[in-house]
């Protein structure tokens, strides 16, 4: 079965996702990565090409690498992967796709909007990526509402990596995988 890791950048999708693979011995596929390495960087992508075009670009890349992917699969999908503001069809595509091809984990470190904007720009800003504080601030405060709406398991923590995956694992058993 197919596990797709949802949430914000700075949730610990791809550390913990990496571990979850090893764990149940999946292959792992971290979306950022692959259009970092196929496609480009991110940011200067969407600064030439425009934030439409990059998702647009990136669901055209998912898509690509699920139709490869064996069944044992755990996905590490980017940030806004289903909460892209004004393309509310290629969100309605990718949420149908998750439902059918597997189960979806929503990381968030709190159930509660403020603490997790707080832990997640920190985190954000930390990582050296040159982001603006408070165009951060507004981008979890618009979103977070949006991803409580996803996943077929919810686990909000702050918890290291390892206890992320761990909590991943026990859920994903009683999920019945």
């Amino acid at each position: 079965m197919k596990i797709f890791v949802i949430g914000p950048g700075g949730v610990g999708k791809s550390t913990s996702g990496k571990i979850l693979a090893e764990k149940f011995g999946y292959e792992l596929i971290d979306l950022d990565k692959e259009f970092l390495s196929q496609i480009g960087h991110i940011g200067s992508y969407i600064e030439s090409f425009g934030y439409d075009n990059y998702a647009k670009k990136n669901s055209e890349l998912f898509y690509t690498l699920l139709s490869k992917s064996n069944e044992n699969t755990v996905i590490v999908l980017s940030s806004g992967f289903l909460v892209h503001k004004g393309l509310k069809e290629l969100v309605f595509k990718h949420v149908k796709t998750l439902k059918d091809n597997g189960v979806s984990i929503l990381l968030l470190p709190s159930r509660d909007a403020n603490e997790t904007i707080e832990i997640v720009v920190k985190r954000q800003l930390g990582r050296g990526f040159g982001l603006i504080e408070s165009n951060e601030r507004e981008k979890i405060k618009e979103r977070f509402a949006k991803y409580l709406k996803y996943g077929d398991i919810q686990i909000f923590s702050k918890a290291k990596p390892e206890i992320i995956a761990d909590l991943m694992v026990d859920e994903l058993v009683r999920f019945n995988v």
